[in-house]
C-alpha cells in the first residue's frame, strides 16, 4: 500500500489518505472513514433485486487492514454506517465491533435509521450531528446547506469519483478525495456504492484511489458533473 501524505489547506494537521478511502489523522491518531453502506445488498435483496452477497464483509475485511495499518486510539464513521433498516447483516458488523479493542464512535448520517440502542449495543459511542477538535468539524456532509461554522470541514456524503482518460479514448471513474480550501470528502469506504463524478474547481485537489494507492490527479481530471449513483 502507498498512502498519500497531506496537509489540508486550512486544517493545520497532518493527514495519510489511504487507497481504500481512509484518512488517518496524525496529531489526534484518530482514523476517519465514510459511508460504509452496510447491509444495502441485503436490504435490495429483500425488495426482489438480487444483489451479489459478501460486498459486506469484504468492507469490514478492508476497514480491519486500514485500522491495522494505522493504529488509531479512535475510529470515526462519518455517516451511512448501515443503508437502511435492520437486516441480517447487522450481526457481522457488531461482531466486527466486538473483536476491536479502539474506540469506536458514529456521527450518524442521513442512511443510519436504527435506534440508538442498536449502536450502543454494538459498543459504538454515538455523536451528534458533528465533532469539533482542535478546529476543525467532522460531520457527515461537509458541504451541506446544514453544515454550519467557519472552521475547515471533513466529511462523506457524495461519494466522490474521478473520471480519468488513457490512450484511445480510454475511460475510467475511480473513488477520490476532494481536498479544497475549506473542507474535504471522503470517498465512500463502502464497496460499489456508486460515485458522483465530481466537477473540480481550481482550488480543489483530487487524489484518485486505486487499490494500492492514493495518485494526485490534480488537473488531469476531466469535469463530468453527472449522478451515477
Amino acid at each position: 500500500m502507498l498512502p498519500y501524505d497531506v496537509q489540508l489547506h486550512s486544517a493545520g494537521g497532518r493527514f495519510t489518505m489511504h487507497p481504500f478511502g481512509g484518512l488517518y489523522w496524525h496529531e489526534r491518531n484518530w482514523l476517519l472513514v465514510a459511508d460504509l453502506h452496510l447491509g444495502k445488498a441485503a436490504h435490495f435483496r429483500k425488495a426482489g433485486v438480487p444483489l451479489r452477497e459478501g460486498d459486506d464483509q469484504s468492507t469490514l475485511d478492508r476497514l480491519t487492514r486500514v485500522m491495522d495499518h494505522f493504529s488509531p486510539d479512535r475510529l470515526l464513521i462519518l455517516g451511512d454506517l448501515f443503508h437502511s433498516d435492520l437486516n441480517r447483516s447487522w450481526d457481522g458488523f457488531v461482531a466486527w465491533c466486538r473483536s476491536r479493542s479502539e474506540e469506536l464512535h458514529l456521527v450518524p448520517g442521513n442512511h443510519d435509521r436504527l435506534s440508538e440502542r442498536r449502536y450502543r449495543d454494538a459498543g459504538l459511542r454515538v455523536q451528534q450531528e458533528q465533532v469539533v477538535e482542535d478546529g476543525i468539524t467532522l460531520c457527515h456532509d461537509p458541504v451541506g446547506t446544514n453544515s454550519a461554522g467557519d472552521g475547515y470541514r471533513i466529511g462523506g456524503h457524495v461519494h466522490p469519483g474521478v473520471v480519468l482518460t488513457g490512450t484511445g479514448q480510454q475511460r475510467i471513474t475511480l473513488p477520490c478525495f476532494v481536498v479544497g480550501s475549506r473542507s474535504t470528502l471522503l470517498p465512500a469506504f463502502g464497496l460499489r456504492q456508486g460515485l458522483f463524478r465530481v466537477r473540480p474547481t481550481p482550488l480543489q485537489r483530487i487524489f484518485a484511489c486505486t487499490p494500492t494507492s492514493v495518485l494526485d490527479v490534480t488537473g488531469v481530471s476531466i469535469p463530468i458533473g453527472s449522478r451515477t449513483r
